[in-house]
């Protein structure tokens, strides 16, 4: 179990062995004989591994599937605890709702708050993806089309849940989605016809590409693109007829 724990937590962070025996004072051999389940780690080894991933000593021994240490188990609020009863009193259609909608936030917000880290997650594999040069910001883009003289190059990535996932890459151009986008910045791209409210994604509209976070204002019935940093001015879409999405920006290539 020891072993089956090392590998999710090292690839959960993207690392292959090398990457990780470098962040921490073990050599290569004797810690890939932890992941291969031929030793196992000492109670200092643990204790180093355990603050390394920040989870308790019980779940790398796989005594506990609760990755927080004793002392950071949260307290739950009067407001936590009341959800939880109401959620305990769904029936199997209630909560399939809530989990799926807890989902998408969760990934909304891990995006909003997080740069992806791009580094080999499955052993130094490596995956080719299209990044256009039509840059998100200025511009038409042809960034689903099939013709071969599209403008874009071909790179190599990280093979990471991140890019795994992404259809093509596009660059940015312009701050205005800094900080967690910056100019020059590539991210990746999944291909969808449709971006949900909140999230980020690729747009084209009256000739012009954009990167921005799309939002819906239900009373006044207005689609904005918004910017995420707040000295550019949001621009409302005055003929959604003409708002073409391209697709849902899921990474960031570091």
């Amino acid at each position: 179990m020891i072993a089956e724990r090392l590998r999710l937590l090292r690839r959960e962070k993207g690392l292959s062995k090398r990457d990780l025996v470098s962040k921490i004072p073990l050599n290569y051999s004797t810690y890939a004989n932890y992941e291969s389940g031929f030793r196992e780690p000492n109670s200092e080894v643990l204790q180093m591994l355990s603050r390394h991933y920040s989870v308790s000593i019980d779940f790398l021994m796989g005594a506990s599937d609760n990755r927080k240490k004793a002392d950071e188990i949260a307290i739950l609020t009067e407001d936590e605890n009341t959800h939880i009863i109401k959620y305990r009193n769904l029936d199997q259609h209630g909560r399939e709702l809530v989990d799926f909608v807890l989902e998408k936030e969760s990934e909304r917000i891990t995006f909003l708050n997080t740069r992806f880290e791009q580094t080999p997650a499955q052993d130094d594999k490596w995956i080719t993806l299209k990044v256009y040069h039509q840059r998100a910001s200025a511009g038409i883009g042809c960034y689903l089309s099939d013709d071969s003289d599209s403008d874009y190059e071909e790179m190599k990535f990280a093979a990471t849940q991140v890019s795994e996932r992404a259809d093509f890459c596009v660059r940015i151009k312009g701050e205005s989605m800094e900080p967690k986008i910056c100019d020059g910045d590539i991210v990746f791209v999944k291909a969808v016809p449709k971006v949900e409210p909140d999230n980020v994604g690729i747009f084209v509209y009256d000739g012009d590409a954009y990167c921005k976070r799309l939002r819906i204002d239900q009373k006044k019935g207005e689609i904005i693109l918004e910017s995420l940093n707040k000295s550019f001015a949001p621009k409302q879409i005055a003929h959604p007829d003409m708002l073409k999405t391209v697709g849902l920006v899921i990474g960031i290539a570091e």
